[in-house]
């Protein structure tokens, strides 16, 4: 499945609180990658569930 599935317009607002370093470095990350912190966040947890699934848990 690809992450491109989880970027669409049909989205819920989500308020996540993280670690101030933890979102420094996603922010360079996004950043070097040319998207939003919100995109890199959704690809980033997009992978974590495939993974699961293809591990099945």
């Amino acid at each position: 499945m690809s992450d491109i599935l989880y970027t669409g317009k049909k989205s819920e607002n989500f308020m996540l609180r993280l670690p101030e370093r933890m979102k420094e470095e996603i922010r360079r990350m996004a950043e070097m990658d040319g998207i939003s912190i919100n995109s890199a966040i959704v690809q980033r947890l997009a992978k974590s569930l495939r993974e699961d699934r293809a591990n099945g848990q």
